[in-house]
């Protein structure tokens, strides 16, 4: 782990300066081996939180475009920070080829001591079984496209932001159902409730009447 983040840390100190917008804040107290306020910072307003399908609030939307990944256990702390509509600087690791970035600290603004995300969030916990869903069928109109940390398409967000994800290598042979204006139907296990709604699709289509099984991940 500590080589992996070596090669990242390094990687994202070498991106060039138009790529990071800068923020300067007070050093965050951390039991990290690096100091992630480090890393280039991203600031923007915060447009929604987005759900997985095990009811766990894992990303945000900027409303300039970008997805925010993070640990669900780091949401409550990053929701109180900034609500929707409200600024947040986030400093943390943007996939290569895609608008998402990995969040390893976050702050309101530039006069606040950064919280740090003690944890990196790599794979995403709603591609596992939910543990507490149900079986739910939504459609409407793809936003854009829901990426993984590593900037791999893993399914779409509808314009009510409703999350539609797929098990991994399930958006081979549905991508363009996956762009951004598209109709899109889904069915599977998920959530729907107040706090959002979001399904691990088994099941996609243009239309609910025109749905076709999403492959299962190859076994491991």
């Amino acid at each position: 782990m500590k080589i992996l983040a070596l090669a990242l840390l390094a990687v994202c100190l070498a991106l060039p300066a138009a790529a990071q917008s800068p923020a300067t804040a007070a050093r965050p107290s951390t039991d990290l081996w690096f100091d992630p306020t480090q890393l280039p910072s991203f600031t923007g307003t915060v447009e929604r939180y987005l759900l997985n399908p095990r009811g766990e609030t894992d990303a945000l939307l900027f409303r300039e475009g970008p997805q925010v990944v993070f640990p669900p256990d780091v949401a409550e702390a990053v929701r109180q920070a900034a609500p929707p509509g409200r600024p947040v600087i986030v400093w943390g690791i943007r996939a290569r080829g895609a608008p998402v970035i990995t969040m390893l600290a976050f702050a309101p603004t530039t006069e606040a001591t950064p919280v740090v995300v003690e944890r990196f969030y790599w794979r995403l916990s709603g591609r596992f079984a939910p543990e507490s869903g149900r079986r739910v069928r939504f459609a409407g109109t793809v936003r854009q496209p829901y990426f993984s940390p590593q900037g791999e398409v893993a399914g779409a967000i509808l314009e009510d932001g409703t999350v539609i994800l797929l098990p991994q290598g399930g958006a081979e042979g549905f991508r363009d159902l996956l762009r951004t204006g598209a109709k899109l139907a889904a069915e599977g296990l998920g959530q729907d409730s107040e706090a959002g709604r979001a399904v691990l699709a088994d099941q996609l289509g243009e239309a609910a009447g025109a749905l076709r099984p999403v492959p299962a991940p190859a076994p491991r």
